[in-house]
């Protein structure tokens, strides 16, 4: 199964905006079936009773999630909430989410440890800075990262998580490493969590790439590099973009079982 994970990010400023991006979705995806591909859709907090009608093969998700299921958190939304709406995903640790925000690896560890207690799908965004990357620290840095997400999960909680690489340098730049570079990191991955379960489980998890998507960049940043999917950003706010990325990877998928 190949993924298409739209983030909204803080955009739609009203219920009818909102309306008329589900609006636009079905009729841009009419009556198509689509057998290799799912997209989760991630609108602001607002909007998510409006997201949980969505056609086949799309699903729900939020952008954050707190750590404890009720109490004196102002402005915090907790998994049990999130699950009660009908979302079946949650995006954690976000490169804005820890750059604006100061989330920390231990922040995000408890985020998705909360979502699987729950029952929700945590796509976990990992990633490096320009200075990192320019230090050559890449490697390092997400190597802490994911260690830090896996260290105390079970091979049921680990094989439910879905990892999302973003780059936090290539982040709305058109800039995006090479599709050898974004393999380099899925097999950075995959060897960490071969080393912590064993590489049967470290295969079965999803890895995506997100960091400045478009359609036209998807097959160098998916099967080329070896990735499960992507998390879209700006270009999700088009409903026409994520259908054309999902009729992309499906296309894609058709050609390969015939092959």
């Amino acid at each position: 199964m190949m993924y298409v994970v739209g983030n909204l990010k803080m955009n739609m400023l009203s219920r009818e905006e909102a309306l008329q991006y589900i609006a636009v979705l079905k009729r841009e995806i009419k009556d198509r079936r689509y057998t290799a591909v799912k997209s989760i859709l991630c609108p602001p907090f607002l909007y998510l009773s409006d997201f949980v009608h969505l056609p086949a093969s799309v699903e729900s998700g939020a952008q954050n999630v707190f750590w404890e299921k009720s109490g004196a958190y102002t402005g915090e939304i907790s998994p049990t909430m999130l699950k009660n709406a009908g979302v079946t995903s949650v995006i954690i640790g976000h490169s804005e989410r820890r750059g604006i925000h100061g989330e920390t690896n231990e922040v995000v560890k408890k985020k998705t440890l909360a979502a699987l207690k729950h029952l929700l799908v945590p796509i976990v965004c990992i990633g490096e800075t320009a200075e990192e990357r320019r230090t050559e620290e890449t490697a390092r840095v997400l190597e802490q990262q994911v260690r830090s997400i896996f260290a105390d999960l079970s091979r049921m909680q680990a094989e439910k998580v879905i990892i999302a690489y973003e780059p936090r340098w290539a982040i709305g730049t058109d800039t995006l490493p090479t599709s050898g570079e974004i393999l380099q990191v899925r097999v950075l991955l995959r060897k960490i969590l071969t080393e912590q379960y064993d590489a049967q489980l470290a295969e079965r998890i999803i890895i995506l790439y997100g960091g400045s998507v478009k359609s036209s960049f998807l097959p160098a940043v998916t099967w080329e590099a070896g990735m499960d999917g992507v998390l879209v950003g700006r270009e999700s706010l088009f409903p026409y973009e994520i259908v054309k990325m999902m009729n992309i990877l499906e296309e894609h998928a058709t050609v390969e079982s015939k092959d």
